[in-house]
Parts: structure tokens; C-alpha cells; sequence
């Protein structure tokens, strides 16, 4: 084996804000494949040229040991694709000028074939043995992240004095749509668009084609949306979700391979397990679609009924989908519990892959909300999911799953923490009790369980009651819906304003969800809060308002 390897590390950068520039789920669902594909069908076919048959494209996806190769007469071999990034490996024969017009044609096919999208790249030596491999590639790493300081590349054909401007992303308009490629709804606008969203659009097409073929068992019965419209809202409800998922401490997992071989055995087996604990979801989903018609509305395509979910992206611990408001969270707990538990995808080559914690981050927003914003809102949602994880760990709890999710009626603040100063701060704390647990299959041992998000349906049933097929009530509401919206402008006042309202329950005969976690809050001398002063916190705001977000006989 050779000790030391020419290294080319490649990367796209921008991704979330090329993904999602625009409002049209078509033109996103197609950039995250131009994303996916872009080292695959643009990067390895120049190496390919260069190599010809002394390039092992296949080593990465197959599980060789990529590296023996080189010592076995190989030139050049793929040892990562995946996340954003490739890495590809070189014999010491080839010389720097190679690899630079290698680069250089990469970077001319990505301009015509993907315009818009901006890429990174570096290139440098890594040596093989354990105990350099990751200083080096941590080395090759920083070189990327500082040529992306220095270079700032034009990817987009620049306007000119009558340049109209695309009303999907704002760039220059300069293909005409004369066969209706972005709009086949609209047939009477024919529109100019930009290069960029053209190229987004015909992309569209391959990624359903190519997520009917990972999914098949189920896509042979359902298809998937291609705009947001197609998820099943009724005409009264003009909300959707976007629900961003990251994988806990994947950066410590990777850090801790001591050779490429490790890193790209762990990378395989990541991205297996994401696509098989998407797949438990989308059964789930199957089995209960029947129930669905009692509050969605979905339609068919190609004869097939639509699934109320699309995958935005699906690579690694990364992973964004949109679906109805009403199912976000439970969609969101099943992805969760099969990607912790270690049972739900078999075959995994790497042991840290087969049960993965991770957390979400749910934007639920208007149809009309700018896409690339609510989904920012899912990230920052994410990463206070991540700090309430994080917290819990170092007070020395298990590893574990955690949700957060937020709800915007118009247009409200741009960041999470202004969202929540202005909308949950009461008088007396913090109005938002989450972020929410996700049970753990195996178990967490936490003693505290007044986060989990089982007691936030339980409120949420309690607050709903359940009616029979024929409307009438099997559980009655324990507050009528006007006393639960009262409840939430009372939370915002001091404790007087929350004694006195429970005295007029106790006078209608009505009561507080009965949460057996919560019983703290319902106590009549803590008056719907607990905490220290100032710094107080109620779960009953939460459970008021996915009172419209979470179907009857919620989970």
C-alpha cells in the first residue's frame, strides 16, 4: 500500500440557498439532485477521460478498500461521495498540472450543465498510515475552507440593460419556457426564467424517477408531490411544514476514523440507514393512508395516489422533507424512533451506524411564506433541538433524540429567538415548553420525562377529545376550544390572572389536560407555571396550539 496519496477534495457550497431559492417545490426537489449528481455525472467523467480504465469510479460505492487499489496498479479511485463533498485519490505520479485542468474542466461542464451552482476545491497529500490520516485530511479540509474565503466565482449570466428578472429566483431571465417545462400547470403563461431555474425544473424529472426507483416496493402503488399544493391541504387550510433532520455528533464519528477505508465504510452505512429509516416511514404511512381522507384532501398522479410527503433531501444525517402541517410531527417522531432504533435497516458495514440519534427541527408556514426562510426557521429549530440535547449530555444523560417546531401565522420575525421574544414571553417566563423527546427504542434511563413529545399528544387529545365514525363524542374536550384559547392569552399575564382562571373551571366542571408529567404546572399554588422566578416555564401554550396541527386521535 502506498504510504502516501495524492488527494482532490471537492465540495459545493451555497446548497441550502441553490436548493432553495424560489417557492416552487419542483424547482427545489431538482436542484437537490443537481446537487446530489453534480461529482457523479460532472466530476468523475473528467477523471474518467484523463485515466480511462486505471480510474476505480466503482471502490466507494462497492465496499473495496478504496486505497489498496492504487498499490494494485490503479491510478486514480473515488474514495467519497457523499454530504456536499467528494474525495477522490491519485497515485504520486500524477502531477499537480493534471489535476488542476482536471478542476478546470469539472468547473466548465458544472457551468453549463448546473448554472448557479457554486463549488469548492483543494489539493494536497494525505498519508495512509492511521497515524496521519486525519491531521492530514483535517489539513485538506482548512485548504478547502480557505481557498472558498479567497474565491468568490461568478455562476450565474450576469444582467444587461433589458434583462427582465426570473420571478423564481431573481437572476437574470434568459430561457423562454415555450414547452411549459416549469409551469405545466399555467398553459396560458408563457414566461422567460433564468438558466438556473431551467435547469432546476428538467432535473425534476430524474429525481422523482430516481426516488420511485430507491422506493419502489412502495412507489409502485403511490406518487410522490411535486408542489406544495399537491400535499393534500383543504382550501380552508394554507399551512405546510418543512422538517429539517441532522444527525447528533456525526462530526465526533467521523473524527474518530483513523483511515479512509473507516470513513468510508461509516458513510455508506449512514446513508443506508437514512434511506431505511425513510422507508419505515413511508410504510407507516401505507398502512394508515386509508385514515387520511378524513382531514386531507390528496389527489393522484400518473394514476397513482400522491403520498402527502416529498423528500427535499435525503444524503447521509442530512435530511429535509415537506409534508401537511397536521402530520409534521408524527412524521417527524417515526424518523426519529427507526433512525435510534438498531433493528430498523439491516446489513450495515459500520456498527456506529445502526442507531443514530439525531434532531429535528419542524417550520410549520403559510404556502405563501418564502421557502428559503422557513427553512432557515427549520434549521434554527434543529440546532435548539441540538442545544437542549447537548445540555442534557453534559449534565450526564444518555445520547437521545429531540424535536422542536414553530408556527408562524404571517409574517413574523426572521430568527427563532426574536420569534420567541415576541410571540412566547410572558410575564411570567418562557411560553414554548420544547424542545420535545423522542422515546429512544432501547431506552433512555433519563428520570425526567416532562419533555417527552408522547405527553404533548396526550395534552393535545385531552384538549381535542375524540368523537365515533357517527360525530359523537367518546371523550369529551376537557375545556371548551374558546376556554383553551383563553387559556393561552391568560399564560401571557401573572399568577393572579391564572388562579382566578382556574376557578372558573373548576365552576364549568372543566379541568387541565390531565398529563401525569406535568402535574407540577396543574398544582393550584404554582398556577400553570414552574421554575425558578423569572425564568418560569408552562407546556400548556404548546398544547393549545397544536390543537389545529395535529389530527384527532393524534399519536
Amino acid at each position: 500500500m502506498e504510504e502516501t496519496v495524492r488527494a482532490l477534495l471537492c465540495d459545493t457550497r451555497s446548497i441550502q440557498r441553490y436548493i432553495y431559492a424560489g417557492n416552487r417545490l419542483k424547482t427545489n426537489v431538482g436542484a437537490s439532485f443537481l446537487v446530489t449528481t453534480v461529482f457523479e455525472e460532472e466530476l468523475f467523467p473528467v477523471v474518467r477521460e484523463v485515466f480511462g480504465d486505471a480510474f476505480d469510479e466503482e471502490s466507494f460505492t462497492q465496499g473495496s478498500a478504496p486505497i489498496e487499489a492504487l498499490a494494485q496498479g490503479g491510478r486514480a479511485l473515488v474514495a467519497a461521495n457523499g454530504g456536499g463533498n467528494a474525495l477522490v485519490l491519485f497515485s504520486t505520479d500524477v502531477t499537480e498540472e493534471t489535476l488542476r485542468g482536471i478542476v478546470r474542466s469539472f468547473s466548465e461542464r458544472v457551468l453549463v450543465s448546473r448554472p448557479g451552482l457554486h463549488l469548492g476545491a483543494a489539493l494536497g497529500e494525505l498519508r495512509t498510515a492511521p497515524a496521519f490520516f486525519q491531521e492530514d485530511l483535517s489539513a485538506l479540509f482548512g485548504k478547502l475552507k480557505e481557498n472558498q474565503n479567497r474565491v468568490f466565482p461568478r455562476v450565474n449570466v450576469p444582467y444587461h440593460g433589458l434583462t427582465v428578472s426570473c420571478q423564481v429566483n431573481g437572476e437574470a431571465a434568459n430561457f423562454f419556457d415555450a414547452h411549459q417545462e416549469i409551469r405545466p400547470d399555467a398553459p396560458q403563461e408563457l414566461r422567460f426564467y433564468s438558466q438556473e431555474t431551467a435547469a432546476k425544473a428538467r432535473a425534476a424529472k430524474r429525481a422523482t424517477a430516481a426516488l420511485h426507483k430507491m422506493f419502489s416496493s412502495i412507489t409502485e402503488r403511490y406518487a410522490f408531490p411535486l408542489e406544495i399544493g399537491e400535499l393534500g391541504q383543504r382550501e380552508t387550510e394554507n399551512f405546510f411544514a418543512i422538517v429539517h433532520i441532522d444527525g447528533n455528533n456525526m462530526g465526533e464519528r467521523f473524527r474518530a476514523c483513523r483511515t479512509q477505508d473507516a470513513r468510508s465504510r461509516l458513510s455508506r452505512s449512514v446513508q443506508k440507514k437514512t434511506e431505511g429509516a425513510f422507508r419505515c416511514l413511508l410504510e407507516s404511512i401505507d398502512a394508515e393512508y386509508g385514515s387520511y381522507a378524513a382531514f386531507l384532501d390528496l389527489g393522484t398522479a400518473d394514476g397513482k395516489p400522491v403520498l402527502p410527503i416529498r423528500p427535499i433531501i435525503l444524503g447521509g444525517d442530512d435530511v429535509t422533507f415537506v409534508c401537511p402541517a397536521r402530520l409534521a410531527i408524527r412524521y417527524a417522531k417515526r424518523f426519529l424512533e427507526a433512525m435510534a432504533d438498531p433493528a430498523s435497516v439491516s446489513g450495515l458495514e459500520a456498527d456506529e451506524a445502526r442507531s443514530l440519534d439525531a434532531c429535528a427541527g419542524i417550520a410549520i408556514v403559510k404556502t405563501s411564506y418564502p421557502f428559503f426562510r422557513g427553512y432557515e426557521l427549520a434549521e434554527q429549530l434543529c440546532d435548539a433541538a441540538k442545544a437542549r440535547m447537548r445540555a442534557l449530555r453534559e449534565e450526564g444523560g444518555a445520547g437521545t433524540s429531540w424535536l422542536d417546531y414553530a408556527i408562524l401565522h404571517g409574517e413574523q420575525a426572521p430568527t427563532l429567538a426574536a420569534l420567541r421574544a415576541q410571540e412566547y414571553h410572558g410575564a411570567r417566563g418562557d411560553m414554548h415548553f420544547g424542545p420535545y423527546r423522542v422515546a429512544h427504542p432501547m431506552g433512555t434511563g433519563e428520570k425526567e420525562h416532562r419533555y417527552d413529545i408522547e405527553n404533548l399528544a396526550l395534552a393535545v387529545r385531552q384538549l381535542q377529545g375524540t368523537k365515533d365514525a357517527a360525530g359523537r363524542w367518546k371523550t369529551r374536550p376537557c375545556m371548551a376550544r374558546s376556554k383553551a384559547k383563553e387559556l393561552r392569552g391568560v399564560l401571557a399575564h401573572g399568577a393572579k390572572e391564572a388562579q382566578r382562571f382556574r376557578l372558573q373551571l373548576d365552576h364549568m366542571g372543566d379541568h387541565l389536560p390531565d398529563v401525569a408529567e406535568w402535574a407540577v404546572y396543574a398544582k393550584p399554588e404554582n398556577a400553570l407555571w414552574s421554575g425558578a422566578p423569572g425564568n418560569e416555564r408552562t407546556p400548556y401554550v404548546d398544547a393549545i396550539e397544536l390543537m389545529e396541527f395535529l389530527p384527532e386521535e393524534a399519536e
